[in-house]
């Protein structure tokens, strides 16, 4: 990832039409953290979190540069995916834990979108932002998907045999 700090932010939420995002405390990414407020640097990443899945029905990230979302429950996901909103964020000292994940960016303070981007199917939204999105079945997330550690497409193409949706 480049050291360069983006000047826009991007915040994807199931939540429509807020008017000022703050900071909550209902995710945390480390003990001590304190309550932030999640932003990427594109559009592709706040995608991921259109959705309302928990992280242990799904995992996302990226793989060399690629966004990915798996999710074991595609009934679930389908039945509750109703879209929502990318909120389009000036810089208000977000900052980069280098030891963390390097396409989210986090503030302490409240920040007002400049712009809104709203999408009526979070599935949708990611595909056409370049994520690969995959539906697998709850065995196969459980024993080769969330347990386990991986790094390529190879691995959940060739390997497991899913293919991304288009």
């Amino acid at each position: 990832m480049s050291n360069e700090k983006p000047t826009t932010f991007y915040h994807g939420s199931p939540t429509r039409d807020l008017e000022e995002l703050s900071p909550q405390g209902k995710s945390f990414r480390k003990l001590g953290e304190g309550v932030q407020l999640y932003a990427c640097p594109d559009i592709a990443g706040a995608t991921l979190f259109l959705e309302t899945m928990y992280d242990e029905e799904s995992r996302k990230g990226d793989i060399d540069g690629t966004y990915f979302f798996v999710i074991a429950n595609k009934e679930k996901f389908l039945a509750n995916d109703h879209g929502g909103t990318i909120y389009v964020l000036p810089d208000a000292n977000f900052t980069c834990d280098p030891d963390e994940w390097q396409k989210e960016w986090t503030t302490k303070e409240s920040v007002k979108p400049t712009h809104k981007i709203h999408s009526d199917s979070a599935l949708r939204a990611m595909i056409e932002n370049g994520v690969k999105v995959y539906f697998t079945d709850k065995e196969t997330f459980e024993a080769k998907i969330k347990s386990r550690k991986w790094d390529s497409f190879d691995y959940l193409e060739k390997e497991l045999g899913l293919v991304a949706e288009k």
